[in-house]
């Protein structure tokens, strides 16, 4: 179950409900998740945001357990959870829609039309692939390598002190969306919320979202772009091996 089954089911208004992923790995939990119901018509299950909402700027900086289990406000700045995010993108092919706001003012989004993640036994090993959008690719390089947090050993550069929020490993970081909200200011090398096609490394973004929704959606091919749309026409930027599902957009107007 995702927010894709609750529009189904009739829900049409964007905000905090009950859903029930059908995997083992949580059994017959249930989860509280931000459904976005309007964006590229809705549907979309919120896994990560971040804004300007007073927390401390190391709020992202989290232990294994923290990021595994999630934390945070869903109405404000949150992580669902590597365990959900697992449950949630083994039900079926799904997509990603990563959203960001730059300090200057303007958005951008990139999509990803497979993504999923491995259990807590592989790390969460990251896989995706086919992305598109203005922002352009900045996370295919992390591709296939495994998630750290702050007490995480097996990192791919265990002499480098991580000083950010959890992300997936690599030699060469081109993103770290949950990196030190530095409120919108330039700051140290990747130290901050940041996604190198669109703000570049030393520029932390001022807020982001990234949401799931399954990758064949009927609404979507519906959906009519507004006139006044801020977000470009998508265009095909890479592909990699992996291939499964992902979706997700998000709720920048508001932060």
């Amino acid at each position: 179950m995702d927010c894709t089954e609750l529009m189904e089911g009739g829900v049409t208004k964007s905000g905090v409900y009950t859903i029930y992923p059908r995997a083992r790995l949580i059994g017959d939990k249930s989860v509280n998740v931000y459904c976005d119901m309007k964006t590229n018509g809705g549907g979309w299950t919120v896994i990560q945001r971040r804004g300007q909402y007073g927390n401390p700027e190391d709020y992202f900086v989290r232990t294994w357990k923290e990021y595994r289990e999630g934390f945070g406000d869903l109405e404000k700045e949150f992580w669902i959870g590597n365990d959900y995010i697992y449950s949630i993108t083994h039900q079926g092919e799904y997509a990603v829609r990563f959203e960001m706001l730059h300090r200057n003012g303007t958005s951008a989004y990139t999509r990803y039309e497979n993504f999923w993640i491995e259990n807590e036994e592989d790390k969460y090993k990251l896989r995706l692939s086919e992305a598109s959008g203005p922002a352009g690719d900045a996370l295919s390089i992390h591709g296939g390598r495994n998630f750290y947090a702050k007490d995480q050993p097996n990192r791919e550069k265990p002499n480098d002190p991580l000083r950010s929020g959890g992300w997936w490993a690599n030699n060469l970081y081109t993103s770290s969306l949950n990196g030190l909200n530095l409120y919108g200011k330039p700051g140290p090398y990747f130290d901050g919320i940041t996604w190198w096609d669109f703000g570049e490394y030393s520029s932390s973004l001022k807020a982001t979202e990234i949401k799931v929704r399954p990758r064949i959606f009927i609404r979507e091919q519906l959906y009519q772009k507004p006139k006044n749309s801020l977000l470009l026409e998508k265009r095909p930027l890479c592909t990699n091996q992996y291939f499964k599902g992902g979706t997700s957009s998000m709720r920048l107007k508001s932060l």
